[in-house]
């Protein structure tokens, strides 16, 4: 693994650490759950459901990677050792942060770990072979 591909997987797994965290911020916090507080909270601030949603999103999809790639690790045949070791230090490095995430906020962590889970096994090919 190159440098840059350890920069890429750093800058990822800072995104979808910092996603989460900041989405758990930024959603509104109503008195209920129903569907009439959710409304206002989305007509009264907009842009703050908004940067949620994305921040949400990018969590979810950052993750969803980390989970095609131990896939990947479980499911690869022939892998060079090196690359082994760096593979599974960013895999134990995700599993950190999903554990503080659960630790801080476990019911908001829930869905983005369910999301996360469904699309990075859909989106994982193992019939490549330039993966």
């Amino acid at each position: 693994m190159d440098v840059y591909a350890v920069y890429k997987k750093t800058l990822l797994l800072i995104i979808a650490y910092g996603g989460t965290l900041a989405s758990f911020s930024l959603f509104p916090s109503p008195r209920g759950w129903g569907l009439g507080e959710f409304i206002g909270a989305l007509l009264f601030s907009p842009l703050q459901v908004l940067a949620a949603s994305f921040c949400f999103v990018a969590g979810f999809l950052g993750y969803s990677l980390f989970v095609q790639d131990l896939i990947r690790l479980v499911y690869q045949t022939h892998i060079n050792p090196m690359v082994l070791k760096e593979r599974v230090l960013f895999l134990l490095v995700a599993l950190l942060s999903i554990l503080h995430l659960l630790f801080t906020n476990w019911l908001a962590t829930l869905p983005i770990l369910i999301l996360a889970s469904l699309y990075g096994i859909m989106d994982a090919d193992l019939n490549s072979k330039g993966k």
